[in-house]
């Protein structure tokens, strides 16, 4: 598009200066227009720069006409600009809003699991594994009923952001739902059982600001992979879940790994 807009620039300065007419105004319209269209405001800005230096070094007989044309030029593409980047903040807000949780800024349910969709079909087409963890906040319920659910927002928004901190750039975090939290790895499973002991131990470190005091939590997570540890996106999904629970059911603040490879990280 930038190679579009140069080449109207280019067309405009060889008509100005073989014909040299002041009826030639009309030709400005393409390329403030594209830059507007393309580039916003700053694109119509500096487009209307690039005319100015090429109209001043061409002589016209009628240079007020040429004035309002281009001042005419000038409103109408800062108003395209503006209407343009207005559109598309607010399609960049929809789709953010249809793929995060609005609460912790994770993404949310849906985009998970679409991707889970798609990390298991990438395994297996080209081999590989992925590695689930899921993560509750033990006893949850009790510390809204003692705090209040202001302070449980709080506690919800502090392990996203623990999430966001400990995760490697390739895993996907979202929330789940409630206080339920998944991280989805592309990789072995010891990687999955890494992170997740890395971040419970960091989530065990939070204090949440509670009238004056401060409260700390805690979290349960499980963690299964795919292929060796469950056959389809299903089974994974229920693996990880019968391991939260049997960490929920062991004491809490563990992290749980399928039975299979005898392992039991707390």
């Amino acid at each position: 598009m930038l190679f579009l807009i140069s080449a109207a620039f280019f067309f405009l300065w060889v008509a100005l200066k073989a014909m040299a007419l002041a009826d030639l105004w009309p030709l400005l319209a393409a390329p403030i227009l594209l830059s507007a269209w393309f580039f916003f405001e700053a694109g119509a800005i500096g487009s209307l720069l690039i005319s100015a230096l090429l109209l001043v070094q061409t002589p016209f007989a009628k240079n007020s006409q040429l004035m309002i044309a281009v001042f005419t030029f000038a409103a109408v593409s800062l108003g395209l600009g503006w209407a343009q980047r207005r559109q598309k903040l607010a399609h960049r807000h929809t789709l953010r809003s249809s793929m995060t949780d609005s609460l912790t800024g994770l993404y949310n349910f849906g985009y998970f699991m679409d991707c889970l969709d798609r990390e298991v079909h990438r395994a297996q087409r080209y081999g590989g594994s992925v590695t689930l963890v899921m993560f509750d906040v033990d006893h949850f319920k009790a510390f809204n009923d003692r705090f209040g659910h202001q302070a449980g927002n709080e506690a919800l928004k502090a392990v996203a952001a623990t999430l966001r901190r400990e995760k490697r750039e390739s895993d996907i975090a979202a929330r789940f739902g409630g206080e339920e939290f998944v991280l989805l790895i592309p990789g072995e499973e010891s990687a999955g059982i890494e992170t997740a002991g890395r971040l419970r131990r960091s989530i065990s470190q939070i204090r949440i600001p509670v009238g004056g005091a401060t409260a700390g939590i805690t979290v349960s997570a499980g963690v299964a992979s795919y292929p060796l540890g469950a056959a389809t996106r299903e089974e994974l999904l229920d693996k990880v879940d019968q391991l939260l629970y049997v960490s929920k059911k062991s004491g809490r603040n563990k992290v749980s790994v399928a039975h299979s490879r005898r392992r039991l990280a707390v």
